[in-house]
């Protein structure tokens, strides 16, 4: 059994399907009691997700002794205890519009995050599971109500995900626009700016901590945590997560309908 508590100052979590399974909105017991031991052993605590302030709903208050709050897979750092922003990039209005243009009738849906609120197209359902319990937080798209400044992720709905994910690199990168598709499953993508994932800013946040990614344990489930796993000291795969992703781990971890980050954390000694 390994012992990682001298090396781990600082974990990351994705959340949905990895410490929250999905569709609940309510975190377990087992949970919220994890993320006060790691206060209580000094270890710094971050949520690292696709989700940002339009969709994170109460979570932060549920979690109590969460420190840092990364959204829109990487797009900003949100210090949760002293209420601000610490780092934020923000998607060029002017390009994912034309690329929204050029591709909207591939899509089977498209929207797009500025700060807390989410521009969706008339494609887009709000009957999902992840989008019901925040559509009142969800508008109709309209580029003229958009700003500039806070464009944190696009979100892109589509059957034929590696064949539009292909085609839009290609367009993107003729374009030479500072977007990227950054990541990929079954149902639809991610764009983000160029380069942005959550272990780009993880990095980010650990230097500005005065640490680094090896001081770092991460924990996921799907493609948007693939980098954080990979480059994290030591990254831990849920059990129902793909091959790929497990490939790049460290570790695995039971999955989150049993608590399996609270119990990876204590078989390695962290908490």
């Amino acid at each position: 059994m390994r012992n990682l508590k001298k090396r781990i100052k600082i974990a990351a979590f994705d959340i949905d399907g990895t410490i929250l399974p999905y569709g609940n909105r309510v975190f377990s017991k087992t949970t919220r009691h994890m993320f006060k031991e790691l206060a209580k052993n000094n270890v710094i605590s971050v949520l690292a997700t696709a989700r940002e302030f339009a969709t994170i709903g109460d979570f932060l208050e549920q979690l109590e002794g969460v420190d840092y709050f990364i959204g829109g897979n990487g797009a900003f750092i949100y210090d949760v205890k002293n209420k601000k922003y610490i780092y934020e990039v923000s998607l060029n209005k002017n390009e994912i519009q034309d690329v929204y243009y050029k591709f909207q009738n591939r899509l089977g849906g498209f929207s797009i995050v500025d700060q807390d609120k989410v521009f969706k197209d008339k494609n887009l359902s709000l009957e999902t599971w992840f989008i019901r319990p925040n559509a009142h937080n969800y508008y109709d798209l309209d580029f003229s109500k958009i700003g500039n400044k806070h464009l944190h992720i696009a979100c892109v709905a589509t059957e034929e995900s590696k064949e539009l994910t292909k085609d839009l690199m290609n367009y993107i990168v003729s374009k030479k626009y500072d977007l990227e598709v950054n990541s990929v499953w079954s149902h639809g993508l991610f764009i983000g700016k160029t380069g942005v994932t959550k272990s780009h800013t993880l990095e980010i946040l650990t230097k500005m901590l005065g640490m680094s990614q090896n001081n770092l344990i991460a924990f996921g489930d799907s493609s948007n945590d693939y980098e954080m796993l990979r480059d994290a000291y030591y990254g831990v795969a849920m059990e129902k997560a793909g091959w790929k992703l497990k490939s790049v781990a460290k570790d695995v971890a039971i999955d989150c309908d049993f608590d399996g980050a609270y119990h990876k954390l204590k078989e390695l000694n962290v908490i």
